[in-house]
């Protein structure tokens, strides 16, 4: 029996999630599991930022990371900077600590709106959206989780290997910004 069955089967039959932390990493690290079988990182939830730019003649680019092969889902695709809740933070101050420690950069942002997925009533995944008035050049040297970092717009995003749960968010998530601009 691998590892996780044992805590797959436990949320199966009590139909509660089961929360498993990790004995290394912040308060948030670690799995849970939920009755419908599916796992996710995070137990508090997870956030990501999903980063834009927009030039003096109108230029709209989005700063995408490619993931790492060491991560739990998703290898080598693109998506965006971000991972677990730790315990009381919320999901915009949880992607911007993302952000800086996979990116390590600091950034000065205006929040734009957010978008959440739900897995169970318990536990969700929040992109927050965000502006920057400077677009800052993509650091050469990456935290393990990613393997590449840039800036890309609409089209380019449409032409790249995603994450499967970044692409199903993105019509939200290009909504969110649409609707702003009005």
């Amino acid at each position: 029996m691998e590892w996780h069955q044992q805590f797959a089967s436990q949320a199966a039959a009590t139909g509660q999630p089961v929360h498993v932390p990790v004995p290394w990493g912040a308060s948030g690290d670690g799995f849970v599991f939920f009755p419908d079988g599916q796992r996710r990182w995070g137990l508090h939830g997870a956030s990501g930022v999903l980063i834009r730019h927009v030039d003096a003649d109108g230029h709209e680019t989005f700063f995408l990371a490619q993931r790492g092969d060491n991560v739990e889902g998703g290898r080598s695709q693109w998506a965006f900077p971000g991972g677990a809740l730790e315990a009381g933070e919320t999901p915009v101050q949880g992607a911007l600590r993302e952000f800086r420690e996979e990116i390590e950069i600091d950034i000065e942002v205006e929040v734009l709106g957010h978008h959440a997925e739900h897995v169970h009533e318990s536990w969700s995944y929040t992109t927050v959206v965000v502006q920057v008035t400077e677009q800052f050049s993509p650091p050469d040297d990456l935290h393990w989780e990613n393997q590449a970092s840039g800036w890309f717009t609409r089209q380019e995003i449409a032409e790249l290997e995603t994450y499967e749960a970044f692409s199903n968010a993105l019509a939200s998530l290009f909504a969110i910004i649409d609707d702003s601009a009005r």
